[in-house]
């Protein structure tokens, strides 16, 4: 993204540059050199020429002349620049160094944006390092000064950091939000390079997501704006990015030839921590083949990569890809080495402390924000006061050069203070409507902060929860495999006890997950056909519809397209035609799918053949952990309903079943016609599934 922002240079400015240096008679002053050195070392800092080494080297050449004339502008600019050609190489040390002493210069320095940079370009040393609470502190300092000086472009830049920063803290729905702002912002300002740095960031954080296909798409347009903007860095990280995307469709040998293309480009620019995350997304694609012997020394030359650069972001997912390459291998004792050292980094890096911290630095720049605004109202209201006061002086002169019209003035005074005093009662009620607006408006940030934190407890507890039940589930199953035959009955009754636990906990804990992120993602701007979205769930549902002689009816004539996002429409019908094939009486199962439009509302229907539910329990159904049988009768968490409800009240739905025991359900589901409309069912989609 930084390289994405920085400036481009065309073929024909390096030749000219060094023309006129070599040129004596033209070069007549140190200014002139210092400013000549600095257009070459921006020229080989651009996408366009990536050479850091000659950058630096000019770098310094200008700050020679520019320290010497006491030019502290461009003393601090060359600073930066000799930091950021130490970062571009990972020399992360050196950058730092470089951008201190380039901030000794902040008060002396006329230029906002440039101290504005300089934090933006230190936060991102510390994200590289693994330091996210420095990291995050500094691009606050950095969106402070954009902010104040209305830069849009530094405001989208910091706003594309933040996601990144809550992209390696694995909140990825946070990281989501502010890559779309990110996006937004470079989109209305026309600027290619930082488009395609959010389009790239945007393709990587919905295959985090589990949504593939739109990971993809925005994966091979990065890619074509790469190679357009002839961009090698974004051509190599977009091809990691699409080999991701081949890896979780299964196409292994796709993906493996396009990560080594990757790898082979990010060696030839130098780029380390590029090098360790292609290596990280090659041994993932031999773990899924099944060839774990593979992964071992791409892992390890990974491992040796990320120490030396002193990255400490990257070494979890190396230790914990390493663990699962010795349990595959079935090397025991180097599976439990590199999960204790997994657990010890990443409990160094994403904990409590640091998500309060960052959440602390986020206050104290919405508190100064604040503070800003108050200052302008007040000035606006002693503007406001002073016009008053003319305007009321103004209205004594008029009445004192019409003395002679005394009636004409009687009547005139007296309406006058009517009016002001009708003035008055208008201003008060005024007032107090406008205490108790802001009065609601704290309410509701309250509210969204507190269901943001809810949600966000949700997500953390259950993913770490996910390590000790990995654990837990890995030494039952070594312990299984050793002392099975040294057990008695009862032993090894007990021991599939455990084991038969930690997967209903593992289901409980995805579950959980699910509803932490369902509901919570920003409204689309585009409609998603639900018979597109039924051929999906018709695929993913086919072996148990199969397997139970089960029938699904859709009558996709009727089906509209809903501005919703495509994945949870789809965990939405699959969760109600999962329900209705698995509660099944002696018939075979029959589900019907199908949509009236219903005054101000499109009324979707799920409707079974099952065993029905009984009047009591009719509303109790969508409640959080509410089963009405027992895990041996029907299996399931009790939380796929009460994830389908906040779905569906997420866009300003409601969701309700009529029932009768015995004879099937119907659960139903309405959408405002605001966000719905006819259109044709995607025949294409429907034909490559």
């Amino acid at each position: 993204m930084l390289t994405g922002f920085s400036m481009s240079a065309s073929a024909n400015i390096v030749d000219s540059l060094l023309l006129i240096l070599e040129d004596e008679s033209i070069v007549k002053d140190q200014k002139q050199l210092c400013l000549l050195n600095l257009g070459m070392a921006q020229a080989y800092l651009s996408a366009k020429y990536e050479d850091y080494e000659k950058s630096a080297h000019y770098f310094n050449i200008a700050f020679v002349y520019a320290k010497e004339i006491m030019d502290y502008n461009n003393t601090a600019l060359c600073l930066t620049g000799v930091g950021s050609s130490f970062r571009r190489r990972n020399m992360y040390q050196e950058a730092l160094k470089s951008y201190s002493e380039a901030l000794e210069y902040k008060d002396l320095v006329e230029n906002d944006k440039l101290i504005s940079s300089i934090y933006t370009f230190t936060s991102s040393v510390y994200q590289s390092l693994g330091d996210y609470e420095k990291a995050y502190e500094n691009q606050i300092k950095a969106l402070l000064i954009a902010e104040a000086n209305s830069d849009s472009l530094s405001i989208a830049n910091g706003q594309y950091n933040i996601g990144s920063i809550f992209y390696y803290q694995e909140q990825y729905e946070s990281a989501l939000e502010h890559y779309q702002k990110a996006m937004d912002l470079c989109t209305a300002l026309k600027q290619e390079s930082s488009i395609y740095a959010c389009v790239a960031a945007l393709g990587t954080t919905y295959e985090k997501l589990g949504n593939n296909t739109k990971s993809l798409e925005y994966n091979y347009h990065s890619l074509k704006m790469a190679e357009k903007l002839n961009y090698k860095s974004g051509v190599a990280y977009a091809k990691g990015n699409i080999a991701a995307n081949y890896r979780e469709k299964g196409d292994y040998q796709k993906s493996e030839k396009l990560l080594k293309e990757s790898i082979s480009a990010k060696l030839e620019l130098e780029d380390k921590w590029a090098v360790i995350g292609g290596q990280i997304d090659l041994s993932k694609v031999y773990l899924q083949w099944g060839k774990p012997k593979l992964a071992l020394p791409v892992l390890k030359e990974a491992l040796l990569l990320s120490k030396e650069v002193d990255s400490k972001a990257r070494k979890p997912e190396i230790y914990n890809l390493l663990a699962e390459a010795h349990d595959h291998l079935q090397n025991i004792d180097q599976a439990y080495f590199y999960t204790k050292k997994y657990i010890a980094v990443k409990d160094s890096l994403i904990n409590e402390k640091t998500v309060e911290e960052m959440g602390n630095a986020k206050r104290r720049f919405e508190a100064e924000i604040q503070e800003q605004e108050i200052a302008i109202l007040k000035t606006e209201n002693e503007l406001l006061g002073k016009n008053k006061k003319i305007q009321k002086l103004q209205v004594y002169i008029f009445a004192f050069g019409l003395l002679a019209f005394v009636m004409f003035l009687w009547w005139y005074k007296n309406k006058l203070n009517y009016q002001n005093r009708m003035n008055q009662v208008l201003e008060e009620k005024n007032a107090i409507l406008n205490q108790k607006s802001q009065e609601i408006q704290i309410k509701n940030k309250q509210l969204e902060h507190s269901n943001k934190d809810l949600a966000q407890f949700a997500y953390v507890a259950s993913h770490d929860l996910k390590e000790p039940l990995r654990m837990i589930n890995s030494y039952t199953t070594l312990l299984e495999r050793r002392y099975n035959d040294k057990l008695d009955d009862t032993g090894k009754e007990f021991m599939h006890y455990i084991t038969d636990a930690c997967k209903r906990m593992q289901i409980l804990l995805d579950d959980l997950l699910d509803f932490s992120r369902a509901g919570t993602q920003a409204a689309p701007a585009e409609f998603v056909s639900l018979s597109n979205v039924m051929v999906y769930v018709e695929a993913n549902l086919r072996h148990r519809l199969q397997s139970l002689n089960a029938t699904l009816e859709v009558e996709n004539s009727n089906l509209p397209a809903i501005k919703a996002h495509q994945s949870q429409l789809l965990q939405l019908l699959q969760n109600l035609v999962s329900n209705g094939v698995k509660f099944k009486g002696e018939r075979d199962p029959k589900v019907i799918v199908d949509c009236v439009k219903k005054e101000e509302h499109y009324i979707i229907s799920v409707k079974d053949n099952g065993i029905g539910i009984s009047k009591e329990n009719l509303e109790k159904v969508f409640e959080m952990f509410r089963r009405l049988h027992t895990r041996v009768e029907y299996e399931g968490t009790g939380i796929g309903l009460a994830t389908c409800k906040r779905i569906v009240t997420s866009w300003g739905g409601d969701i309700w079943v009529e029932s009768v025991e015995g004879e099937g359900s119907t659960f139903s589901f309405s959408v405002p016609l605001s966000i719905a409309q006819y259109e044709p069912a995607g025949q294409l989609l429907a034909a490559e599934v």
